[in-house]
């Protein structure tokens, strides 16, 4: 019996790829939309900070789904693990900008505060994740 070796690429990838993408690309959109369109926050922090520190998490945290699938795959030795997509989900989204970011910035007027707040929220919600998962079944 011949052993089949991992492939690294599938045109099922470049699919994907193009799906989460466009998806992520979307609620990018929609998050920059309700800040600037409905709170009037400053085009300037969601171009320069929020877009592109969520594009380098994003990137950062497929990377490493990437290489726990390659781990995974190097020890069960199959050949059809796949990686989990990570992203934005369009309800977390429309919660941050509408519950979190948007009072903040109407309340204090101030941008880094509410980047600050944010930033804060998302580590706040990662580690109930992380301690939640731990009742999952």
């Amino acid at each position: 019996m011949q052993k089949s070796t991992y492939r690294w690429l599938v045109l099922e990838d470049v699919n994907a790829f193009f799906g989460l993408m466009l998806d992520n690309v979307t609620n990018l959109v929609m998050l920059t939309g309700i800040l600037v369109g409905v709170f009037h926050y400053p085009e300037k922090m969601v171009f320069l900070k929020m877009i592109p520190g969520t594009a380098l998490g994003v990137l950062f945290g497929d990377l490493v789904y990437t290489w726990m699938a390659i781990r995974l795959a190097k020890k069960t030795g199959k050949t059809d693990v796949t990686a989990m997509p990570l992203g934005l989900d369009t309800p977390s989204t429309i919660g941050i900008a509408f519950a979190v970011l948007g009072p903040v910035y109407v309340a204090t007027g101030d941008a880094m505060l509410t980047w600050y707040v944010g930033m804060a929220t998302m580590i706040v919600i990662g580690v109930v994740k992380v301690v939640f998962s731990f009742f999952g079944g």
